[in-house]
């Protein structure tokens, strides 16, 4: 049976032996894996043998370049793929990945969605998994693996921007159209306080230390939680954030202070402005001199192949001695960067464990599931997720833009103000169809050139900062 393994690029620095011999790997070998693709995290298969599968491996290394560039996707897309390979060759007897066929596909769709439980997935999982199948073929196809694909396809029409002539898009029928997406989760203020205190810092429900409480970096994770809630980033943003690009501030600067997140470590590689509530700034900065500081003085930094920070801060040094900018480095290459402060090194990541290393993304998922437990076990309804923490910040920052924008425009003295109230109800609307666009996101980009927007959502921020603080306890 096929085993799936995902890329390690240290190991190809880290020292092995072979029968009890060391060996070490020439330089051209190692820059030959960076010219092939190689990064870490990237899968690949080796077959019952042990031999490298070439083909499917390589649709891997050409993933980045049709849009699949995450580690997350990535290992997504190998998931999906092993199921489908382990499925051909224990119920379609051995059959090959590149001999799949349409009966193929009917047969995997009922063991996959017309099981009994626990066997039967989602249909949302279904989806995922044809679309990583579809681009596997579809791949297969260019390069001349396969004479057809195993999907059918249905051909639709859809207008294009303006008056752009319409297009015809294939569908892949092994899609179920009727698949809804995840319902989106968030918890209200009060849980959300409640969760941070109880949970992730240790006390007691009524506010006072728990004495018996023995859980470790309490206060980094209740940091981090507060900078998830009050920006809306993500896990994988936030967990990659390094400590020297973070914007000074001071007692007079505003309470809002604008932050341009990379797209190096965002979803999509779209980099994207964040506002930074001077209020969160405060708290990442005493958990660096009290926490954070101690973590460092416990253990020097260990990455096999490190970047140091250049003097002005701006970029990172390898090894051989070039350059390259911090805005360019991914969250992989974040982890191995350091720093250096009063003559000693340092990682350069802004969250750290108690042994002074990054910390991943697995540590954060685990400690808010043991603040949750900890909630539930004082009778608390509480599970919350890093991500419900985007979801929270969304919904609240939704409503605060609305309260901003009718405040903005609705005179209470004036009579007509419900008449005038709906007209302007949705101003993008209008200007959708004044400009003629398709689709309202071509709309969006004259958000960024109105003061008027960037005022309101300025105030909208200022306005969910100060709710927190308000219910702060």
């Amino acid at each position: 049976m096929v085993q799936l393994y995902f890329t390690d690029g240290s190991a190809l620095h880290a020292p092995v032996s072979v029968e009890g011999v060391p060996v070490d790997l020439s330089a051209s070998l190692t820059e030959a894996a960076g010219r092939i693709g190689l990064m870490d995290g990237m899968p690949f298969f080796l077959d019952r043998d042990g031999s490298y599968l070439h083909d499917v491996n390589r649709f891997f290394r050409a993933c980045p370049t049709m849009g699949v560039r995450s580690r997350h996707s990535l290992r997504a897309y190998a998931h999906d793929i092993f199921v489908w390979m382990r499925f051909l060759e224990e119920r379609r007897g051995g059959k090959q990945l590149w001999r799949a066929d349409y009966n193929d596909v009917i047969a995997f769709h009922h063991a996959r969605r017309l099981s009994d439980a626990p066997f039967q997935i989602s249909a949302s999982s279904w989806n995922r998994a044809i679309a990583a199948l579809d681009k596997l073929y579809r791949w297969a196809l260019e390069e001349g693996l396969i004479a057809s694909s195993p999907f059918r396809y249905d051909l639709s029409f859809r207008h294009g921007q303006g008056r752009g002539a319409p297009k015809v898009v294939e569908g892949n029928r092994a899609r179920e159209r009727a698949a809804r997406p995840h319902n989106m989760q968030f918890v209200d203020i009060g849980r959300y306080l409640e969760f941070r205190d109880i949970g992730l810092r240790g006390r007691l429900p009524e506010g006072s230390e728990d004495r018996a409480w023995r859980g470790r970096n309490g206060e980094r994770n209740a940091v981090f939680a507060e900078l998830l809630v009050a920006t809306g980033m993500r896990l994988g943003e936030a967990g990659s954030l390094i400590i020297d690009e973070l914007p000074r501030w001071s007692s007079d600067s505003s309470r809002i202070l604008p932050f341009d997140l990379p797209g190096a470590i965002t979803k999509g590689e779209r980099p994207r402005r964040v506002r930074l509530p001077r209020r969160v700034l405060k708290l990442i900065g005493d958990y660096c001199d009290i926490e954070r500081h101690v973590a460092v003085a416990k253990a020097p930094p260990r990455p096999v192949v490190p970047f140091v920070i250049s003097p002005d801060g701006r970029s990172a040094i390898d090894g051989s001695g070039r350059r390259i900018a911090l805005t360019r480095l991914r969250p992989q290459d974040r982890q191995r960067l350091l720093r250096s402060t009063d003559g000693m090194d340092e990682h350069a990541s802004l969250w750290l464990t108690e042994r002074g290393q990054p910390v991943s993304s697995g540590t954060w998922e685990v400690a808010f599931r043991r603040a949750s437990q900890r909630c539930q076990a004082f009778g608390l309804d509480i599970t919350v997720t890093p991500h419900m923490l985007r979801h929270t910040f969304a919904v609240n920052m939704l409503s605060m833009l609305i309260r901003e924008q009718v405040g903005a425009i609705f005179n209470p003295t004036d009579a007509h103000g419900a008449a005038y109230r709906q007209m302007l109800g949705d101003p993008l609307r209008h200007l959708q169809h004044l400009l003629g666009h398709a689709n309202i996101t071509s709309t969006y980009i004259y958000l960024d050139s109105l003061a008027e927007a960037q005022e309101l959502v300025d105030a909208a921020a200022d306005r969910w900062t100060a709710e927190l603080m308000a219910d702060d306890r």
